[in-house]
């Protein structure tokens, strides 16, 4: 690889990493690459090319290649003469970025290559499209035989655009012109061709100037190389060195692989890429509504998205997925809720009705119950009247037969009352409960059933038994379905034998366990696991409903139950509650 400038000439560098990197990832073959600058910016006498054409010719004498990349600036000789000279069998490619004629000659020598013009058209027009208040454009260029190409061309250009005026500063040494651009009339922008010779006869890359002059001018400054692009230009149609390069290795892949230069044309081609600097144009208030469509806009801040796209994605799908999963969940929960709250009411619906059918079962006795009080209510009524028909009636004991109709009156009114009570349709509730009273009252309940079946009831309640959390009606149902169940299951058994009994204790871990133990016929060994399942009776004409709502309602108030034997006879039902403190 020949080129005619230094190692540091931007345009070169940018150019050769691009051709190096296409035709090695084109190639099946590691490819050796050696790149020597012959720096005719600095060294531009005969003697240098000369000592420069030796130098090659030494070097490279014991090596064998296959083919020499020629990138010119100044003239074609490092294309034709100098390869022709040194490598006289080797086939050329070169890549050339000027306005330069190419030498007939060229052709004869079996060179093929891509000269790349630049697109002058195409940047004075992004300009007037940018900035269409444009009046005036200075034009700084240099004077060797490339510059007063490039500026031949420029003035052609000029000559089709109205309305605004060419100045161009060629007679100016490069370094007066910091002080010359700062303060240039509004309208005015600053179009910077090459300046490989300025008048005072310095040499300067474009990229140079630019960095001397965009910082400190008050106007835009528009370049022609992608090089210069980055030193806070606006921009242009401009040369872009790396897609050059790209071409250019596709080309030399061809003549690598067998392709004779001789068969493949010189390309021309003038079009540049669209290109602008994002900080220029905020700097300059330009519009980014008027940067064409296909234009690239370098140097642009990420955004938040453009930055982190990926991963706002999948984040924003990771969420979206979650939203719905959570909004899948809670309506799954509402639903079950709403499931659990419709079972809960069936089966305290279901309680209802076991506790009507209860009472309905203890109906006779209760009757038996209510006949007593309401006989000796009678009996002392006619017994005060007699008093009442002496002379001087005994007040003391009409007193007294007053105070006894109270007392039965009473006693009735309480019967009617706890039936009236666990006849009541209620939902769940929790209070406060004295456990102890609760067994009383339960037992004055099913006692006069009790006394027709012959079966003695018996209740053994720890003397510190504590408050307990719970529903008064739904707790008495449960202990009355327990106690009419033993008493069922001692009808065949011996009046002597028949023995219901309520313990109430407190456990260890301080919770309250009552048990109701029966000396009937037990529970078949098999079907103790089954007897809370619903609809399982081991009665002929029982629902086997009972002990499925005691379940509930003893889990409902955080407490369980359980059935077993008993080691000498009969069966043994078993529930906890939780203290109320």
């Amino acid at each position: 690889m020949l080129f005619s400038e230094g190692r540091e000439s931007p345009g070169s560098l940018m150019l050769e990493q691009s051709l190096r990197g296409e035709m090695q990832r084109a190639s099946t073959n590691e490819i050796e690459f050696y790149a020597e600058h012959l720096d005719a910016s600095r060294f531009s006498d005969t003697n240098h090319y000369h000592l420069f054409q030796d130098y090659l010719g030494k070097k490279y004498a014991s090596q064998h290649l296959d083919l020499i990349v020629a990138v010119p600036t100044r003239n074609y000789s490092i294309v034709g003469e100098l390869p022709n000279l040194v490598f006289p069998n080797v086939p050329v490619v070169f890549v050339a970025v000027n306005e330069l004629e190419v030498p007939s000659n060229l052709s004869k020598l079996g060179v093929t290559g891509i000269i790349q013009r630049f697109d002058l058209r195409g940047t004075v027009g992004l300009m007037l499209q940018l900035q269409p208040d444009t009046r005036r454009v200075i034009v700084i260029g240099g004077v060797s035989e490339t510059d007063h190409a490039t500026l031949n061309r420029i003035e052609e250009v000029a000559h089709t655009v109205e309305g605004v005026q060419f100045e161009y500063w060629t007679n100016r040494p490069i370094a007066e012109l910091p002080a010359a651009v700062k303060d240039l009339p509004e309208g005015t922008v600053i179009l910077l061709t090459t300046v490989q010779q300025d008048v005072a006869g310095q040499r300067y890359f474009m990229s140079q100037v630019a960095q001397m002059l965009v910082p400190v001018a008050n106007v835009p400054v528009y370049v022609l190389g992608a090089s210069a692009l980055g030193s806070g230009a606006v921009g242009g149609a401009l040369v872009n060195a790396e897609n050059l390069g790209t071409q250019a290795a596709k080309l030399a892949s061809q003549v690598l692989t067998g392709a004779n230069p001789k068969t493949l044309p010189i390309q021309v081609d003038t079009k540049g890429t669209q290109m602008v600097d994002w900080h220029a144009l905020q700097r300059w208030h330009i519009k980014e509504s008027r940067v064409p469509v296909d234009c690239d806009i370098r140097y642009r801040p990420e955004t938040l998205w453009e930055e982190h796209r990926n991963l706002i994605l999948i984040s924003l799908a990771v969420f979206i997925a979650q939203a719905f999963t959570i909004a899948a969940l809670l309506t799954q929960r509402r639903q079950r809720r709403l499931a659990e709250i419709e079972v809960l009411n069936q089966r305290m619906e279901l309680a209802h009705v076991s506790r009507v059918s209860t009472m309905g079962q203890l109906a006779s006795a209760l009757a038996h119950e209510l006949n007593q009080p309401l006989g000796a209510i009678l009996r002392n009524a006619e017994a005060g009247e007699l008093f009442l028909q002496k002379d001087k009636p005994d007040l003391t004991e009409i007193r007294a037969i007053f105070g006894d109709i109270r007392k039965d009156n009473e006693r009735a009114g309480n019967v009617i009352n706890r039936m009236r009570s666990l006849l009541k349709r209620r939902s769940l509730e929790s209070d406060p409960l004295d456990f102890h009273g609760l067994i009383e009252e339960t037992i004055q309940l099913a006692r006069p059933d009790a006394q027709t079946r012959k079966i003695s009831l018996t209740m053994r309640v720890a003397p510190e038994l504590p408050l307990v959390l719970g529903d008064r009606v739904h707790l008495q149902q449960v202990l009355l379905n327990l106690m009419l169940n033993g008493m069922d299951a001692m009808k065949d058994c011996r009046p002597a034998d028949r023995l219901l009994s309520i313990i109430a204790r407190v456990t260890d871990e301080g919770i309250v366990e009552v048990v109701v133990k029966d000396r009937g016929t037990g529970i078949i060994a098999d079907k103790v696991s089954r007897v809370f399942d619903p609809f399982f009776t081991t009665k002929s004409d029982g629902m086997g409903m009972g002990l499925a709502i005691s379940q509930t309602i003893i889990e409902a108030h955080g407490g369980t139950i359980r059935a077993e034997n008993n080691p000498d006879r009969g069966a043994s039902f078993i529930f906890t509650l939780q203290p109320a403190d």
